[in-house]
C-alpha cells in the first residue's frame, strides 16, 4: 500500500476565554482549551463514501479503521493507495478491485458528531461470529488502570473520547477523538497499518457502548470489548449472538462481565 499523507497535525486544541459566574456572586475570566474540530471527506475510488468530523490527528488510522469496521476493505492488501491532501479535508483511497457503489441505507448512528456515510459498498464485507475467549483480568485492570491515568487530550479540554487498544505483547496504545466511533477506528486502524492480528487484541472505550459499537468490534474482529460505562440491552444481545465478550464498567477495582445470551436472558 502506498500511503501519501501530506497532512501535518496541527495543534488539536484552541484556547478560549471565558467568564466564570460563582454562586456567591464572584465573576472572574478563565481561560481554557476548547477541542478543535476537524471535518474529512474520505473517498474510494473517486466515489464519496464518508464524511467525519474528528480530531486533526492520526488520520491515515482512522481512514483504514473505518473503511474496515465498515466492511469496505477485507484488509489493507486491498489498498493500493491512501492519499491525504495537506489541510487534511480530503483523504482519497484507491483499492485494488472494482467495487460497486449503492444508496446509504438509513441508519441513526449513536454519535453526536454528525459523522456522515455518503454511499455505500455493495456486498461487503459482513460480519462474522467470533471465537470465545476468556477475559484476561490482569489485562483488563491495565487497561482499567491506563484509562484512570487519563489521556492527553481529554486532560487539557475534557471533551475527548478514548480508546485503548491492548496489544499482544500487552502493551497499550491510546487514541482520542471527539466521537468515540472514531477513536475506536484510529485504534483499529493502527493494527492493521502495523500487521497487528486483532483477534490477539482488545478494546477499551470510555464511551457508553450501544449497538452500533458493538457492531464495530465485531467487525474489526476483536474478541473483547470493555468500557468504562454501560451496555444497552441491544448491544448485549448482539455481542452474544456473534461471541464478543463483552465486559462494563472497569475500573482499577471492578469490572462486569455480561452473562446473557443470545436472547437476552441471563446463563
Amino acid at each position: 500500500m502506498n500511503i501519501s499523507d501530506n497532512f501535518r497535525e496541527y495543534d488539536t486544541t484552541a484556547e478560549q476565554a471565558f467568564l466564570l459566574f460563582s454562586r456567591d456572586g464572584k465573576r472572574r475570566e478563565v481561560r481554557e482549551s476548547l477541542i478543535h474540530e476537524h471535518f474529512t471527506e474520505i473517498s474510494v475510488n473517486c466515489t464519496p463514501v464518508l464524511k467525519l468530523a474528528c480530531t486533526g490527528d492520526h488520520l491515515k488510522e482512522l481512514v483504514i479503521g473505518r473503511l474496515y469496521t465498515e466492511g469496505m476493505i477485507d484488509g489493507t492488501g486491498e489498498v493500493e493507495r491512501l492519499f491525504i491532501c495537506g489541510q487534511g479535508l480530503n483523504a482519497e483511497v484507491s483499492l485494488k478491485k472494482k467495487v460497486e457503489f449503492g444508496a446509504v441505507t438509513e441508519r441513526e448512528p449513536s454519535c453526536c458528531t454528525g459523522n456522515k456515510m455518503l454511499a455505500s459498498v455493495v456486498g461487503g464485507r459482513k460480519m462474522k461470529p467470533l471465537p470465545e475467549t476468556e477475559p484476561d483480568e490482569k489485562a483488563v485492570f491495565a487497561l482499567a488502570d491506563r484509562f484512570k491515568e487519563d489521556s492527553a487530550l481529554h486532560r487539557a479540554t475534557f471533551g475527548t473520547h478514548s480508546c485503548y487498544i491492548y496489544l499482544p505483547d500487552g502493551s497499550i496504545e491510546c487514541f482520542e477523538d471527539i466521537s468515540r466511533h472514531n477513536a475506536m477506528d484510529k485504534a483499529v486502524g493502527y493494527a492493521l497499518l502495523n500487521d497487528i492480528k486483532l483477534s490477539e487484541c482488545m478494546l477499551y472505550t470510555t464511551g457508553r457502548v450501544p449497538e452500533d459499537m458493538v457492531r464495530k468490534a465485531v467487525m474489526a474482529g476483536v474478541p473483547v470489548l470493555i468500557s468504562k460505562a454501560v451496555p444497552t440491552d441491544a448491544s448485549v444481545r448482539l455481542a452474544a449472538e456473534y461471541g464478543l465478550t463483552l465486559i462494563c464498567s472497569a475500573w482499577p477495582d471492578s469490572f462486569k462481565l455480561c452473562l446473557c445470551t443470545e436472547s437476552g436472558e441471563e446463563s
